[in-house]
């Protein structure tokens, strides 16, 4: 049986005070080597988060050569101002066959983790639009970007009910950073705050976490259903 454990579990202590801008130097520096054992302490950590997510459906199948994992440290000028930890994100790639012969088809359904990465936006969702909205799970902020839209005056596309469960969207959900969630407000309303939650200090290692980010692309049901089965809280 697999006990999953609640994704907050994985944060026990993040710094989320609304910290003073840091005025960041004028150029990105050049990456740092990581410490091996910080690198081997990230694994852990996204390894540790994809156990706590719920699986996909059945009829989906990971495509073991299409996903990545990837560990570096920071080198936006906010990164290197504020002293961050490492950077790390793993992706696992799903297909599943809908049709057969010559009408079949591939649905793909990606699973990404990020540590101390992706705190403001979903990925865009290609030329057609879509709509963004914003809402709150189990304690944790979240996002959602859809060509279904969210609202009648937002709607990318006229489509049918099945339509509806198929169309490409993004879930973003941030584990540990409840307090973050005016900040993110911000960001979806396309403004720029001068403050983040999360820098506060810096780092005392690279593979100290600050933030760790969960987001699922692919048919809507799909991901709504995957978002709605992360479990924040014990």
């Amino acid at each position: 049986m697999n006990h999953r454990r609640p994704l907050a579990l994985l944060l026990a202590s993040i710094p989320i005070a609304v910290c003073l801008a840091v005025p960041p130097p004028a150029r990105p520096e050049a990456a740092k080597p990581i410490p091996a054992a910080a690198k081997a302490a990230l694994t852990r950590t996204l390894a540790s988060a994809f156990r706590a997510l719920p699986a996909p459906a059945k009829d989906f199948h990971e495509d073991r050569e299409g996903g990545l994992r990837e560990i570096a440290a920071g080198t936006s000028a906010w990164a290197v101002a504020t002293k961050a930890p490492a950077e790390a994100k793993q992706v696992r790639v799903y297909e599943r066959t809908v049709g057969e012969g010559d009408d079949a088809e591939t649905v793909p359904l990606e699973v990404r983790v990020y540590v101390n990465l992706e705190r403001a936006l979903p990925e865009p969702l290609g030329s057609e639009g879509g709509a963004l909205e914003t809402f709150t799970h189990d304690g944790l902020p979240g996002m959602r970007a859809s060509l279904a839209g969210v609202g009648a005056s937002r709607v990318a596309l006229p489509l049918s009910p099945e339509e509806m469960k198929d169309a490409l969207t993004v879930v973003r959900l941030h584990v540990g950073a409840a307090e973050a969630t005016p900040y993110l407000d911000e960001i979806a309303q396309g403004r720029r705050p001068p403050r983040t939650p999360w820098d506060e200090r810096p780092a005392r290692k690279a593979s100290d976490v600050r933030t760790i980010v969960v987001e699922f692309q692919g048919p809507r049901a799909e991901v709504d259903r995957l978002a709605a089965a992360v479990k924040a809280a014990p």
